[in-house]
């Protein structure tokens, strides 16, 4: 499948993993539609100082609000050439990043934040934007009538503590498993109308949120300590690299692929409770 001349949804798309994955996607000729929660005038700003900035088009908006995620879609649609709208990158998540207490009841409501946005967010874009590809097309008068062309692709941001749980991950964890299970089964309720879902798992991302607070000291111990090769923290544009491959091979579908050069996520106690020592408690 080629990028070119096609276009492409990327929520968190002034983000650190967004935004590498809509800069790589230009340079390839596609069109970028970026969703993200930034006031216009600050978006346009920071988008006027890309290359090729006339293929990128905002939209702000909030991606666990049906109503205006279905009204972002129409807008893309009006403003890419039409017929163009091939798939999304779904980047935009959240982490409430607080310390424990004593009593697993009192992140209740982080657990229920969380879940929201992380695990029903993504439900919502993939249906929102899987609604926009499909509108593009004459209706099916056959329910899962099976088209034969490839129509779009959605890549689902997930994280490598989705695949395996481990300490200081009581809730972003959780809601990115639910990521996995919801890529597969959007990827078989999609597949009769041409449209493939995978999912990416990074592990330790350099960005700000790792910069602040020391973090990135501790979690680079923790990869000098667990991780095979090489150590040290994932670079955004890696991240892109393997969401525009997934996009690229057109028998790519149902797929979790993990980004972490081999990194354990072992809970060693050997320096007191990894629950207190993190600076990233969820």
């Amino acid at each position: 499948m080629k990028v070119e001349g096609k276009a492409f949804i990327i929520t968190g798309g002034l983000g650190s993993i967004g935004g590498a994955t809509a800069r790589n996607l230009v340079s390839k000729g596609a069109y970028a539609v970026l969703f993200d929660i930034l006031a216009p005038a600050d978006a346009e700003g920071k988008i006027a100082t890309f290359e090729r900035a006339d293929r990128y088009f905002y939209e702000q908006t909030d991606i666990i609000d049906r109503a205006k995620m279905e009204a972002s879609c129409r807008s893309a649609l009006s403003k890419i050439p039409k017929g163009s709208l091939f798939g999304a990158v779904h980047c935009a998540a959240i982490a409430p990043g607080k310390p424990w207490s004593n009593s697993l009841m009192d992140k209740l409501a982080d657990f229920e934040k969380v879940m929201h946005v992380n695990a029903t967010g993504t439900f919502l874009v993939d249906a929102a934007v899987a609604d926009a590809i499909n509108s593009q097309y004459l209706p099916l008068e056959v329910f899962h009538e099976r088209v034969t062309e490839e129509r779009g692709v959605i890549i689902n941001l997930s994280s490598i503590v989705g695949h395996e749980i481990p300490a200081r991950s009581l809730t972003y964890g959780v809601s990115k498993k639910a990521v996995l299970g919801i890529t597969e089964a959007v990827a078989d309720f999609l597949a009769p109308v041409g449209i493939r879902v995978n999912s990416v798992a990074p592990a330790l991302v350099l960005s700000p949120m790792m910069l602040a607070g020391g973090r990135d000291k501790f979690f680079q111990s923790q990869l000098d300590a667990y991780s095979m090769f090489p150590r040290p923290f994932t670079e955004p544009d890696e991240i892109a690299a393997a969401i525009v491959f997934l996009m690229k091979n057109s028998m790519m579908n149902n797929f979790h692929l993990k980004v972490d050069a081999g990194w354990k996520q072992l809970s060693s106690w050997a320096a007191g409770d990894p629950r207190k020592i993190s600076p990233l408690l969820e």
